[in-house]
């Protein structure tokens, strides 16, 4: 009797919270595009990152709809959005402008820096599982005064060729680094207005 509940107690468990172990992601930064220049003695700083509540959780979080979001208990980040969204615009950054002086935070740049980035994401979620929609406020500020140079916003959007978290995850991937060309292209532009 004692053996039957506990069996029936343990499928109760795997049906409520999933029968595997979840499976884990983390963004990448590869990509294809060509270098915008090559820029050795330009330092960056990246970061802080602000993310929403909604989506600063270990969980995977996609939109079903306009206002009901889902949460992937076995689907999480391998460490943190915030911190892999950090990771991976500092890697292309240094990529597409050809260098390697590139501190993220909290670490303060042990280089002499012209530019720090910050990051507000308002967006970045799967939506109704046809593509993803990113959307980051971003500041390219000057070091050391902190003041802004540059205040934008921009809106990626990709479609998912497959279903699964794996198509989405490579989608975000892809849309964050269009959104660093996007930085990184106007970062160019600072670095030639303040040589004329």
């Amino acid at each position: 009797m004692r053996a039957g509940a506990l069996a029936a107690l343990a499928l109760l468990a795997t049906a409520c919270f999933g029968g595997g172990a979840p499976r884990f992601f983390a963004l990448s930064s590869a990509s294809s595009s060509a270098p915008l220049g090559h820029y050795p003695e330009l330092g960056l700083a990246v970061g802080p990152v602000d993310v929403p509540r909604y989506l600063d959780r270990p969980e995977l979080v996609s939109r079903d709809g306009e206002n009901r979001l889902t949460v992937a208990d076995d689907h999480r980040w391998a460490g943190s959005l915030r911190s892999d969204i950090q990771r991976v615009v500092a890697d292309e950054l240094g990529r597409l402008l050809g260098t390697a002086r590139v501190s993220v935070y909290p670490d303060q740049p042990r280089f002499l820096a012209s530019y720090r980035v910050l990051l507000d994401v308002r967006e970045f979620e799967a939506v109704s599982g046809a593509n993803v929609r990113l959307r980051i406020r971003w500041t390219i500020a000057a070091v050391p005064d902190g003041h802004a140079l540059a205040v934008e916003e921009s809106l990626v959007e990709r479609p998912l060729g497959t279903s699964g978290y794996d198509a989405i995850v490579a989608a975000e991937s892809a849309g964050l680094v269009e959104l660093t060309q996007q930085i990184a292209a106007r970062v160019v532009q600072l670095s030639a207005e303040e040589r004329k």
